[in-house]
């Protein structure tokens, strides 16, 4: 029998890094990647293997825009080890049709820590020179918003607005740019989920493929999209935007793409937009300074659709914290709700309420990760306190939600006197600067954060059945 204990966040990030592996991943883009055969080409990984799906698994997702009609589709071309030969490895992809004049987006997540594209990359964005984002990577993707944008303007595309829950006392239904359910790194990785049959061969999640393969492992990625469409929505009522998809079993799929059109249709206010302390977004130099990077902050958000920022200003990470405050309130006002919902991470947290309590205070605590709780000098640990038992997972959480009220009405201000320790308010406040700081970084170092590795680079996040 495991006794269970209360613990700070510093030893369960100890306990998430010193389990996970530094993997970073190679997928070269294949020839005409845009095309119906582009899509179906298998993308290659190098530097990583494919079948530890948990730990190194990269996966791909695109959108398809018909012009003329507005329909979109989704599709998930298939990602294998470099050297792997069709019915020696993998299944052969089914091949999209494609119409006419198609505008077609891609999106890159990973369960590994950085994802680096080679081959055909021409319109594909990997970060800001050499300082890629991470997990995270697009090609073509401010066309496809561009060309759906069009579309809506002409009454080709309707989108759904988000709805109004049923199950959470007629709660707004969240979306990916909601300061309620995002975290330290927003709109980031995809809904594409593969096959792995018998344990060596990869392919997609089609009807037949899964039909013929009843007991093949599913993998997934572990993503804020699929966070939303498969737990959160459902746990409240809600119903999440769908497209026509052929690799998916049940033929209709969520997107990156999808969420962050319906976000635009119906943003929340304030809308949570891509900020420049997001980890994905800041740039580390060879000697590990982190800086902060209009240029990279704007360059991912258009690839997931966002408005670009005129100035530092409007990409704030203490406005971004501030309003990410509405978090805590949203995650103890639905306690009862989401306790009672399947954890996204079984070997994280138990249900989907301390998961996400377990997610909010990871991000907003200090650096690498938003940094919020320096900002505005409080202790997180005390204010989200979290028991696990003795597999390190988490079993109850408490948030005391007042001081995270009082940041949201501004009356804990940036720098302020918080509900802090007297053992760490002057440690706190000394790192407030650096916290917040806005710099037009420069450097070319690809190293990342070691944030979230027992979610995004482990199998704690992706799940198998």
């Amino acid at each position: 029998m495991f006794s269970t204990s209360t613990v700070g966040l510093a030893a369960m990030l100890f306990a998430y890094v010193s389990k996970a592996q530094p993997f970073n991943c190679q997928i070269e883009v294949p020839p005409n990647p845009l095309t119906a055969q582009g899509l179906a080409t298998p993308y290659k990984m190098s530097g990583c293997n494919q079948l530890d799906f948990a730990n190194q698994g990269s996966f791909v997702e695109a959108a398809i825009l018909d012009p003329a009609t507005g329909a979109i589709s989704i599709y998930s071309p298939l990602v294998i080890n470099n050297g792997m030969q069709v019915g020696n490895g993998f299944i052969a992809p089914v091949v999209p049709t494609l119409p006419a004049n198609a505008v077609v987006g891609i999106w890159f997540g990973s369960n590994a820590q950085t994802v680096t594209l080679t081959g055909s990359t021409t319109g594909c964005v990997n970060g800001l020179g050499g300082s890629i984002f991470g997990q995270f990577a697009y090609c073509n993707a401010p066309a496809f918003f561009t060309a759906a944008q069009t579309a809506i303007s002409a009454g080709l595309l309707t989108v759904p607005p988000v709805g109004i829950s049923t199950k959470a006392n007629g709660q707004v239904c969240p979306s990916t740019r909601d300061f309620r359910v995002v975290d330290m790194d927003q709109s980031d990785n995809v809904d594409t989920t593969y096959l792995l049959i018998n344990g060596k061969l990869l392919a997609q999640n089609t009807a037949t493929n899964a039909a013929s393969s009843k007991n093949a492992t599913v993998l997934s990625n572990g993503s804020d999209n699929a966070l939303i469409n498969s737990f959160i929505s459902p746990a409240m009522g809600c119903t999440p935007y769908t497209a026509p998809s052929i690799t998916t079993p049940t033929g209709t799929s969520g997107g990156l793409a999808l969420n962050e059109l319906q976000a635009n249709q119906s943003p929340p206010v304030p809308p949570a937009l891509v900020p420049m302390n997001d980890d994905f977004t800041v740039i580390t130099g060879n000697n590990g300074a982190v800086t902060q990077s209009l240029a990279k902050t704007n360059l991912y958000r258009a690839g997931v659709g966002q408005p670009q920022a005129a100035t530092a200003a409007d990409a704030s990470g203490t406005t971004y914290c501030q309003q990410y405050a509405a978090s805590a309130l949203f995650i103890a006002q639905n306690q009862a709700l989401f306790t009672g919902t399947t954890s996204p991470a079984p070997a994280v947290a138990n249900n989907l309420f301390t998961f996400l309590a377990n997610r909010f205070a990871t991000s907003f605590g200090p650096v690498p990760s938003l940094g919020c709780s320096t900002i505005f000098n409080v202790n997180i640990t005390s204010l989200v306190q979290q028991t696990m038992n003795g597999n390190c997972v988490v079993v109850a959480a408490k948030i005391n939600t007042a001081p995270f009220q009082q940041i949201l009405n501004g009356k804990i201000k940036p720098g302020g006197a918080g509900a802090v320790s007297s053992a760490t308010s002057k440690t706190q406040a000394a790192n407030v600067a650096s916290a917040a700081v806005v710099a037009a970084g420069t450097g070319t170092g690809a190293g990342r954060h070691h944030h979230w590795r027992g979610l995004k680079n482990r199998n704690f996040w992706a799940h198998a059945s």
